[in-house]
């Protein structure tokens, strides 16, 4: 019960927080095999509940903003970003997945992710989401497929790429993570076929997910208040101690 709360607040938080859900898991899973547990089939199982919740709860924060994916100009700027996230991610995945749990490239990832938080300062605030150009989608898009490398945030990334590009703060935030709904589905799906490995009981399931769906919401709703109150960069200290640190695990 407690491993099960552990991972489901971590999944809450890592999956929001611009600090590399899939990164985290990575480290967690170097970390467990370590330990002694073997049953790794078993919490790639359970990772793909928590998925799930985390997922939900995205719904539920952004429940007055889902009508925006079907605004037909929204739509097809979701439509690019997604096409091109996954067509990046899919090559990342095929020609770099073997070396998802090296400890070098963790690291590197991790490193890499402080950095992006880091350069994000003060922009001027030019436009809305109806101001988005087709090179914006495309760049946003890449972004995000280069998020499929564990150790890089994908809301991080996707929410300094638009503020760097000058879309409020506000507007940025919301776009992350609708942007964030078939990514997290994709993933959601790609992931369904470790839904019956490994002999993850019921209760211990229920338990994470009730704790990824509630952390998720807690981390939507603080990162939204720490973006407009320009404290984003202050995660890069954290990604850089896990840069250290996932070398070592």
């Amino acid at each position: 019960m407690i491993k099960a709360i552990f991972l489901g607040i971590t999944q809450g938080l890592t999956e929001f927080f611009p600090v590399s859900s899939s990164g985290h898991l990575f480290v967690l899973q170097n970390l467990f095999q370590r330990l002694g547990f073997s049953n790794q089939e078993g919490l790639l199982s359970f990772f793909v509940f928590l998925h799930a919740a985390t997922l939900f709860a995205v719904f539920v924060f952004l429940a007055k903003k889902i009508p925006l994916l079907f605004k037909k100009q929204l739509f097809f700027h979701l439509v690019i970003i997604t096409v091109v996230t996954g067509i990046i991610g899919l090559l990342i995945r095929f020609l770099f997945a073997q070396y998802f749990t090296k400890n070098y490239l963790l690291a590197f990832c991790f490193l890499v992710n402080s950095v992006i938080l880091l350069s994000l300062r003060k922009y001027p605030e030019r436009k809305t989401w109806k101001e988005l150009s087709f090179k914006d989608s495309l760049i946003i898009g890449l972004l995000q497929g280069i998020s499929f490398f564990p150790g890089i945030s994908r809301s991080g990334i996707t929410i300094t790429g638009l503020v760097k590009r000058g879309v409020k703060k506000e507007d940025a935030f919301t776009l992350s993570f609708l942007a964030a709904i078939p990514v997290i589905s994709g993933a959601f799906l790609l992931e369904a076929q470790n839904l019956f490995r490994g002999n993850i009981a019921k209760s211990t399931i229920i338990i994470g997910f009730i704790f990824a769906f509630f952390t998720g919401l807690v981390a939507l709703k603080f990162l939204k208040k720490i973006l407009i109150m320009e404290k984003f960069r202050s995660f890069a200290y954290y990604c850089l101690f896990i840069s250290l640190l996932s070398l070592f695990v």
